[in-house]
């Protein structure tokens, strides 16, 4: 008699690439690569409206937390003084 097995997974890191193929096999080439070690990498991002914390793990990205700010703009304030 025939058994059937079904082995299912969720990888620990999301999957980034999408692939359509018609084939006779299954293409696992990216779930091969989510396997590997990869370094993880700590990023800010600081410009004049907020700044932003992630993390950067191979070709996974996450952010941490955002968080934006309302400051004041240059122009200066007064006139002329003798």
């Amino acid at each position: 008699k025939e058994k059937k097995v079904n082995i299912d997974f969720e990888p620990f890191k999301p999957i980034n690439t999408s692939l359509y193929l018609c084939d006779n096999k299954f293409h696992v080439e990216a779930l091969a690569e989510l396997m590997e070690d990869d370094d993880k990498f700590g990023f800010i991002i600081m410009d004049g409206n907020g700044a932003l914390y992630g993390t950067l793990a191979g070709n996974a990205r996450e952010i941490l937390h955002k968080f934006s700010v309302d400051l004041p703009k240059k122009h200066g304030r007064g006139g002329q003084s003798a």
